[in-house]
């Protein structure tokens, strides 16, 4: 079939797990199984994944929620029934440290794209059946873990406000939703979760948190672990 962002893909995959770096997917990918195709156009990068249970799509959607829009409409339109996305966190929260993952029950829509979709008071939250496997998988692969709410943004370096014309309102924000218990900030889920619901797959997310402390080998070590729990996860849904 012809993509228009993503090229021309031919698979069977009911599962594509989807991730912000394109330079990760083939690190992941092959820690899941047999690479049997990649695809790449306009910088995705879509690989194809034999595993044991299933064939398994690993895509790049790159930075941000317009940009993961296109990719989760795009595989929706290919047939894919499963989306979880695998990235990296910043934590909110004391008890998330540094390589633990953190699994989405829902994000607060601080970004702009999922409204585009649904209205304000539509929350964004995962498919529950997946969010539940995601979260058996975790727990059966010994994964320190986290489930929780999760925050969604489009300004990265909000999180360090000095020097924007808006610091003490971002400053304020950041110290609400601590208090209100938000275990991380990223920038994909709420869109998928929004763009899954308008479409029809199931939807889930799951991050490894990071920071200046988790080297490069140890951040990519906890996402082939957290790519290994959501395709455990998603095959517990077929």
């Amino acid at each position: 079939m012809h993509l228009h962002h993503l090229g021309d893909i031919t698979t069977d995959a009911q599962t594509a797990l989807i991730t912000g770096d394109p330079d990760r997917v083939p690190l992941l990918a092959e820690d899941l199984g047999t690479v049997k195709t990649t695809w790449t156009k306009r910088g995705y990068v879509c690989a194809e994944v034999w595993t044991a249970d299933e064939p398994i799509l690993v895509c790049s959607t790159g930075i941000g929620g317009p940009t993961t829009a296109i990719v989760v409409e795009e595989l929706a339109q290919l047939g894919v029934s499963r989306l979880i996305r695998v990235g990296t966190c910043g934590s909110m929260q004391a008890k998330v440290r540094a390589g633990h993952i953190v699994i989405s029950s829902g994000a607060v829509r601080d970004e702009g794209t999922s409204h585009q979709y649904l209205p304000p008071e539509y929350p964004a939250v995962p498919s529950f059946a997946l969010l539940r496997a995601v979260a058996d998988a975790a727990e059966a692969e010994g994964a320190p873990h986290h489930v929780g709410i999760t925050h969604c943004k489009d300004a990265y370096y909000a999180e360090k406000p000095d020097g924007f014309p808006r610091a003490d309102d971002w400053r304020k924000r950041w110290a609400e939703l601590r208090s209100a218990g938000v275990l991380a900030t990223e920038m994909e889920a709420a869109v998928l979760f929004a763009v899954a619901a308008v479409r029809g797959p199931l939807a889930a997310a799951l991050f490894v948190a990071v920071d200046s402390t988790l080297s490069p080998d140890e951040t990519l070590a906890s996402l082939r672990t957290a790519a290994r729990v959501a395709a455990r996860g998603a095959a517990a849904t077929r």
